[in-house]
């Protein structure tokens, strides 16, 4: 810690390029390849992360996908020193917290799979599409996590989310659906035995 109590931001980066320096013979990573999470320690942004992402920390988690994501650092297209209501993009899993509907068959675990890969107080980065928000005002995006999976392609692959084309914003969409297929076809999640039917 410095003397006025801040955590010394600078030093860690310089350690961190050191290291990777010796480690990578010789070869400097980009500053912009490191980011600062809100403990202060330097992190790497991890390779599969676009360059279009904007950090993020997780505040809440909705249910399967939908999220609160706090703001901290300027120069995104989200305001920062500010907590945004975060919509997945081309995924949709059960309803958890509908006010006019029953909790549905796969919510639960939805919401669970989501809060283990995305949890509270952990770093993701987000990237929108071409439309920037619902008709209800929540903010579109893609999701990483921290060490570089792509939230909304695990979340269908592992079953608990189908792929859903939301116009126009198709960036991922063929990929998503060959997950859906490769999940349908292993019967996971919702596409096994104990739900009835896909989320509607």
């Amino acid at each position: 810690m410095s003397r006025n109590g801040r955590p010394l931001h600078v030093a860690a980066v310089v350690i961190l390029l050191v290291l990777a320096y010796r480690a990578g013979g010789g070869s400097l990573p980009a500053v912009d390849d490191f980011v600062v999470g809100p403990d202060g320690v330097a992190a790497e942004v991890p390779a599969d992360v676009p360059t279009s992402a904007q950090r993020g920390v997780v505040e809440k988690i909705v249910d399967g996908d939908t999220i609160w994501v706090r703001i901290d650092e300027a120069g995104g297209p989200l305001v920062a020193g500010a907590t945004h209501k975060i919509r997945l993009l081309e995924i949709d899993t059960p309803e958890t917290q509908h006010p006019n509907l029953p909790v549905q068959c796969g919510g639960e675990e939805a919401t669970a799979f989501a809060q283990r890969l995305l949890p509270v107080g952990s770093t993701v980065f987000l990237v929108a599409d071409r439309e920037d928000t619902d008709r209800y005002g929540r903010f579109l995006r893609y999701v990483w996590t921290s060490d570089g999976r792509f939230f909304n392609l695990d979340a269908v692959r592992a079953g608990v989310a189908r792929a859903v084309l939301y116009e126009p914003n198709d960036a991922y969409i063929d990929l998503l659906r060959d997950a859906e297929a490769e999940a349908r076809s292993a019967g996971l999640g919702l596409w096994g035995e104990t739900c009835d039917a896909p989320p509607s």
